[in-house]
């Protein structure tokens, strides 16, 4: 007998958990970061709340309206029946590695995107330089580490389902 299908609930539910852990991930980081940094420009509101955590906001409102649609009344012929406990699981994993994998292979082709510009202009004046900046990297690991954290907590909270 085939697995049953996993209703597309469960990877909505995974799904908006994990960009809001990854919002709140992002907002601690920054916040922590901001209390080490000393700046010459005073105080106000801190540049992640204007910018960053807004911007990153669309991915909790995309999960939203991806939870919403998928939590739509069942029509006939729908499977009506309580899905078993490990497609829920398995969901709830499969969003878990996909909240990591994405970001990465974004990178990967941004990396590709700009290899092939680099090489088409014979230059590494277009952005090039920019792979030799230690800020560089340390962008990546900021951007990166509130999704990695939002894994954990998607592949924690799978335990208890």
């Amino acid at each position: 007998m085939p697995p049953s299908p996993v209703p597309q609930r469960f990877y909505a539910d995974a799904f908006l958990l994990a960009t809001i852990a990854a919002l709140v991930v992002d907002a601690v980081l920054q916040l922590a970061l901001d209390a080490v940094r000393v700046s010459a420009y005073g105080t106000g509101a801190p540049w992640w709340v204007t910018a960053h955590v807004i911007e990153r906001g669309r991915w909790v409102v995309f999960a939203l309206l991806l939870w919403r649609l998928a939590s739509r009344p069942a029509k006939d012929g729908d499977e009506l029946r309580a899905p078993a406990a490990s497609p829920v699981v398995d969901a709830w994993r499969h969003v878990a590695i996909a909240v990591i994998a994405v970001p990465l292979l974004w990178i990967v082709a941004t990396w590709i995107v700009s290899t092939v510009r680099f090489t088409l202009l014979a230059s590494w004046d277009t952005d090039g330089r920019v792979f030799l900046s230690p800020d560089y990297y340390r962008g990546l690991v900021l951007d990166l580490a509130p999704w990695a954290m939002a894994a954990a907590v998607l592949m924690g909270v799978r335990r208890h389902l």
